[in-house]
């Protein structure tokens, strides 16, 4: 006997799960996918191209924004989508594929950022993260062991 298109429709929505249909659905849910095509976006910049090549593309150097300033209310959903993508993607995204995924989904958003690159000495480590305003988006933890290599910035967009 043939099945129709509603007893399909039914059983893949009770396969799937109707749940995690409207999560993937929901705002949050599309966060989580642009960051995910960021972070492979982002990976595949840092494995392939000569940082000589990227550093420009990433901000002003040498400049920072405002720390001064609150945060902007949607870093908050940045810092965790990327966050959450990270865990779950298959290939290596460190603190620096992190700030890259970031900043860039915060461009498209038009709120100006600062990525920063730090070395720590004992034990010898680098580390990058993204700051917006007074808060760090991505790779906060522990930034005050690291001495600041390079800063790159996006100039105020009006």
């Amino acid at each position: 006997m043939r099945r129709g298109w509603s007893s399909r429709r039914r059983r893949l929505v009770t396969d799937v799960g109707w749940s995690r249909l409207r999560r993937l659905a929901s705002r949050d849910g599309l966060r989580v996918v642009e960051a995910t095509l960021y972070l492979g976006l982002a990976r595949l910049a840092v494995v392939s191209v000569p940082f000589r090549v990227l550093a420009p593309r990433l901000g002003v150097r040498r400049v920072e924004t405002p720390a001064t300033a609150p945060p902007h209310p949607a870093t908050g959903c940045v810092g965790w989508a990327v966050a959450r993508a990270a865990r779950r993607m298959p290939w290596r995204c460190e603190c620096l594929e992190q700030a890259i995924a970031a900043k860039a989904m915060l461009r498209r958003r038009r709120i100006a950022s600062t990525l920063y690159l730090g070395v720590a000495r004992d034990p010898v480590a680098a580390h990058a993260w993204l700051r917006v305003g007074s808060a760090n988006v991505t790779g906060g933890q522990d930034v005050a062991q690291y001495a600041i290599v390079a800063s790159f910035a996006d100039v105020e967009r009006r």
